[in-house]
């Protein structure tokens, strides 16, 4: 093909060419700049056992490995817990979760821009398939380059997903339900197009299919059925003295005192043929572990009307009302707590762990924080004892709450 003007052509392809190199100037820096501040890389977290055997299976492994010392551990890794392992995982950023017995979780997503001067948000997806986990989301820091990080930090559940602030949180997840406590800190939760935010002290309970409900007090009883609205028989079981020839027995039972539905422990004829002792009560087994929380408590409504049996009895173990809660210790040793009311000694019997109450009113009661009374420090409720002691006795109880928070 021949030009009639090829001066005209050859300008065209020197101005054609200076303006691809103009574009170059421009992109190139723009596009190195982009890379700096959006490239974001993978990151990795430690895996601490506490105790027993973590079952640790990474992304592309053909199966899970047993685990007894720490690992480092990287995106797509589940780690799942036994009814005795736990294990604690820290993240690149200083965050921490703990697994408790029998949980899963999946590690997702850990990324963080890939330069300190980076304005990707670090990230944090962690799916849990059940059980219990604390998640002690570090505060933000900010780089020699004194560049704020932000953090997007997301626990995904069957039912719910969460992204929380700093702080501290818990999740618990069943098969029909996933619930989140910020004990510091806030979080978001949203399910079935919905969100609902709590703040500290407060929980939030989402339900299979269903969107979460407003936000609750952080506070979780333990004890079911404590009002004994409820037939007896969800949650509480008699619990008696063994049979004894000649001994006569007590009966506990639902009834109803006013406007109150108590528990109405009665033993009379204690005389017959001669004077002898015995137990009557109920017992709930609560079987739950107890060391994630900071504070527990148990509260009732308690009224004595009759005991014949001097103060707390010559061991001090004997009151026409009793609560008993059971443990075990971070160690497996089992320990229990005791408190009994009373509201006569004319004998001066000794009255070790007792109450001295009014006779025939309801007196509310309500212990301390059991972590700092009881001795050893609680670490797995078993049961709660509620029962009489003694010769002649009758009283009720209503209203028992074993609180945790």
């Amino acid at each position: 093909m021949k030009h009639n003007k090829p001066e005209r052509l050859a300008w065209l392809v020197i101005f054609g060419a200076f303006g691809a190199f103009l574009m170059l100037c421009a992109a190139i820096p723009v596009s190195a700049r982009s890379y700096l501040l959006y490239s974001i890389s993978s990151r990795q977290a430690r895996l601490e056992v506490i105790g027993g055997i973590l079952s640790v299976q990474e992304r592309g492994a053909p199966a899970p490995i047993a685990v007894t010392q720490p690992i480092t551990l990287s995106e797509g890794s589940s780690i799942t817990t036994n009814e005795t392992s736990r294990g604690i995982l820290t993240f690149f950023d200083g965050s921490t979760l703990t697994l408790f017995p029998n949980t899963q979780v999946t590690l997702s997503d850990m990324r963080e821009s890939t330069f300190d001067w980076g304005r990707v948000p670090m990230t944090f997806l962690v799916e849990q398939t059940r059980g219990r986990i604390r998640i002690g989301a570090a505060p933000l820091y900010a780089p020699e380059t004194g560049a704020a990080h932000t953090r997007v930090f997301q626990i995904r559940t069957p039912h719910m997903s969460a992204f929380l602030t700093e702080g501290s949180f818990a999740f618990d997840v069943t098969a029909d339900s996933s619930q989140v406590t910020a004990n510091d800190g806030s979080a978001e939760v949203l399910a079935q197009e919905t969100a609902v935010s709590i703040a500290r002290r407060q929980r939030a309970v989402v339900t299979r299919g269903n969107p979460p409900l407003a936000p609750l007090p952080a506070a979780q009883a333990l004890v079911v059925n404590g009002d004994f609205m409820d037939p007896p028989d969800r949650g509480w079981n008699s619990f008696p003295d063994p049979t004894t020839p000649g001994v006569v027995a007590g009966k506990a039972e639902v009834a109803s005192l006013g406007d109150r539905r108590t528990i109405h422990i009665l033993r009379t004829n204690s005389a017959t043929p001669s004077q002898t002792s015995a137990i009557t009560g109920v017992i709930q087994q609560v079987n739950r572990e107890v060391s994630d929380f900071r504070i527990l408590k148990l509260a009732a409504d308690v009224r004595l009307r009759h005991q014949s049996l001097s103060g707390g009895g010559v061991l001090s173990s004997e009151y026409p009302l009793i609560l008993r809660l059971k443990y075990r210790d971070q160690y497996g040793s089992e320990g229990e707590w005791v408190h009994g009311f009373y509201y006569q000694n004319v004998f001066n019997n000794p009255t070790n762990n007792g109450e001295l109450v009014p006779q025939d009113v309801w007196v509310p009661f309500e212990s301390g924080n059991l972590f700092e009374i009881a001795e050893p420090r609680p670490f797995y409720i078993t049961s709660l004892q509620i029962y009489a002691s003694g010769w002649d006795y009758e009283s009720w109880v209503s209203n028992v709450k074993l609180i945790v928070e």
